[in-house]
């Protein structure tokens, strides 16, 4: 399994050096981001010269010798402004462009997909009233990725209308093609058991890898509570072809400004890599 890592876990940094870091620290390939006000890539800024901006994304890339594992679109600072299920009929179509651009930077820089963001309720609306709105409007851009090559994904993260695995698996069920990139850390957080998230595993286009524990979305290494064993076992097993993307975040959101992303992004990356080596070693019969 090959490893990625996020480019904006280092917002401070300019582009170049933060690809800089990801190619030092030994990983294959890079996720973008591409979200509006804070990522490196801002949508607001490259709207009618996406496919200039895709290739000059590309060219620091590939110079780097890596690949592009993802690209995650959020159209916002916030989950409800623009999101795939807002009630208001103008922000569902400032929503849509937006990802009209999203698809146009994924299909020129060259990634394999797209992550986005699955919506959340709103006022005292019914999960059933949300979720009916969301697979609606994710179902319009599952097609229109379809059409340009891309397979689309969506993020169950804290705060969003899929916050448990059981609403999350309600809505895959009514958006066919969808699938999700998995941060285990927003399950955790809110302290649902591990066992309860591996059934999602067969849905993973994209896993995103960060140390978390109940009630912390993000911790040190040492502090993790999730065993990435046999969430790297399942996925091989399953024929998983994607990356495990290093995805430790730096911002104040959930007191995720707390940590060394540098030295812990490389104590994760020994720790995923020895999951790895530990299940093709029992799948060999060979001690590790």
């Amino acid at each position: 399994m090959r490893l990625s890592c996020a480019d904006y876990t280092w917002p401070l940094l300019p582009h170049a050096a933060a690809l800089d870091l990801i190619r030092a620290i030994g990983c294959d390939a890079v996720d973008l981001g591409f979200m509006s006000l804070r990522s490196h890539i801002r949508p607001e800024q490259e709207h009618g010269a996406i496919a200039y901006a895709a290739g000059a994304a590309r060219e620091r890339v590939t110079s780097r010798g890596l690949a592009i594992a993802d690209v995650f679109a959020i159209p916002y600072t916030d989950f409800e402004t623009m999101a795939v299920n807002n009630p208001d009929p103008a922000q569902q179509d400032r929503s849509f462009e937006f990802f009209l651009d999203a698809v146009e930077f994924a299909q020129h820089v060259g990634a394999p997909g797209i992550t986005t963001l699955p919506g959340v309720l709103f006022g005292g609306e019914s999960f059933g009233q949300a979720l009916a709105r969301s697979a609606e409007g994710l179902n319009r851009r599952v097609e229109l990725a379809a059409s340009r090559g891309l397979e689309l994904s969506v993020e169950p993260h804290t705060g969003s209308l899929i916050d448990t695995p059981e609403k999350t698996l309600r809505l895959l069920e009514s958006v066919s093609g969808l699938r999700i990139t998995l941060d285990p850390a927003h399950y955790v957080y809110a302290d649902v058991p591990q066992r309860e998230i591996e059934p999602l595993l067969t849905h993973v286009r994209h896993l995103q890898c960060r140390p978390g524990r109940p009630g912390k979305l993000q911790v040190a290494v040492s502090e993790d509570a999730i065993d990435w064993t046999p969430i790297v076992s399942t996925l091989h097993q399953q024929g998983f072809s994607g990356y495990l993307a290093l995805e430790y975040v730096w911002q104040e959101w959930m007191d995720c400004n707390r940590v060394d992303t540098v030295a812990e992004s490389v104590l994760l990356r020994d720790l995923l890599l020895a999951a790895v080596r530990s299940y093709r070693s029992r799948a060999e019969g060979v001690s590790v």
